[in-house]
């Protein structure tokens, strides 16, 4: 006897696990699929932690999320005792007046101080006397300004995608691991899902896939997708207790160029005692199936010469560890949250260029109401197919 589902979650990653936990929360029969076993380092969400922040420079559409999400995470911290949130606060510096453009805008600091002004968020701006005076080991100039939001801080990535897992198993989801799908089609009582293990049905089908998710959307929808290949530095600290998240903040470092940009993350307990830092490439565009996973010596060495030592003193060029991430993007680098333009029982998400972590829990919940109830609390208008264009619209 076949078995039908409320929904099924493709994608068990950032998005997807955050909306199989609140499907199964709302008492939903649901099935979660992942190619791999989550958490795992193939895709975008590893990497020991990301940066969150309430007040979104990128727009403010997004403060809701971000908002939500806190709390979201706090309930998620209570139920299951793990520490997923870490308030180390955050500090983005950029040139007073403009710099390069960062996700679209200009003066980032401005930009996101205006946000939260607007939402009364709890925030600073410094001239880079007073920044100094509080972080001497930052290199910044003095025709650079920073913003600095108490509130901000950094996820445990692995940790929050395996404890969403973990509670929705609890709640009564099923999950299939190591599991690929290779399809999706209408069926008579709602959407089949292919693997190369059997057929699936659902009512509602939703797509998380990351970097997977061109290949199960038709082209004209695939096309509006690019994967880049990032890569993630962990560099030794002469002291390391001096970037602990108790000690320093997470930051992000706007320069003149697009090319100068990087972040730099604190480390909380039992992560990698030192320095993270990433920067973002966006020359190529490439393949789950085909990116190069090595990083070479030389890239290293790029990282630490160009960004850290010329930012930040009191580290060391002995990289203690590398990762490989991908990122998804679209042309205008916002997100994508909606049903498929050519089938209502699909819902598409996961494209978040970079910078979507900070959102996962809310957008989780936002899949959950829009796969039960149609629809979704917050507002999802900015984040639909149709601002690409005639050939994606409904």
């Amino acid at each position: 006897m076949q078995t039908h589902y409320d929904a099924i979650v493709i994608g068990l990653g950032a998005m997807g696990s955050a909306a199989l936990y609140q499907l199964a929360r709302r008492g939903a029969h649901v099935l979660g699929f992942d190619q791999f076993r989550p958490p795992h380092t193939l895709g975008s969400s590893h990497g020991e932690s990301r940066i969150t922040r309430l007040a979104i420079g990128e727009g403010a559409v997004y403060v809701p999320f971000a908002q939500r999400s806190h709390a979201l995470w706090r309930e998620l911290e209570a139920e299951s005792g793990a520490t997923l949130l870490t308030l180390s606060g955050g500090l983005i510096i950029c040139p007073m007046g403009g710099g390069a453009q960062f996700h679209g805008q200009l003066d980032f600091v401005e930009n996101t101080a205006a946000v939260a002004r607007q939402f009364a968020i709890d925030h600073q701006v410094w001239d880079a006397a007073t920044t100094r005076q509080r972080w001497p080991h930052l290199r910044i100039t003095e025709r650079e300004h920073a913003y600095y939001e108490p509130t901000g801080g950094i996820m445990a990535v692995e940790r929050a995608i395996e404890t969403q897992i973990k509670l929705a198993k609890q709640r009564g989801a099923a999950v299939r691991l190591e599991e690929r799908v290779v399809g999706y089609k209408d069926a008579d009582n709602g959407v089949a899902v292919m693997t190369k293990e059997g057929v699936y049905y659902a009512d509602k089908v939703i797509l998380s896939a990351g970097p997977w998710l061109g290949q199960l959307l038709p082209s004209a929808l695939a096309k509006t997708l690019g994967v880049y290949r990032q890569v993630i530095y962990w560099f030794e600290a002469e002291d390391p207790v001096q970037f602990r998240a108790d000690r320093f903040p997470f930051l992000i470092w706007i320069g003149d160029r697009q090319e100068e940009f990087f972040s730099m993350f604190p480390y909380e307990e039992g992560a990698t005692a030192g320095a993270k830092v990433v920067t973002e490439e966006y020359l190529q565009t490439v393949t789950p199936a085909t990116v190069d996973r090595t990083v070479h010596a030389h890239e290293v060495e790029r990282m630490y010469h160009n960004f850290v030592a010329r930012r930040v003193s009191g580290i060391l060029p002995r990289c203690l560890k590398t990762d490989v991430c991908l990122y998804t993007t679209t042309p205008d680098e916002h997100f994508i949250i909606d049903f498929h333009p050519e089938n209502e029982r699909v819902i598409i998400a996961s494209p978040c260029s970079g910078h979507g972590f900070k959102h996962s829990a809310a957008i989780g919940e936002t899949l959950a109401q829009l796969a039960v109830e149609g629809k979704s609390d917050l507002d999802i208008s900015h984040f639909r197919f149709a601002r690409f264009g005639k050939s994606v619209d409904r």
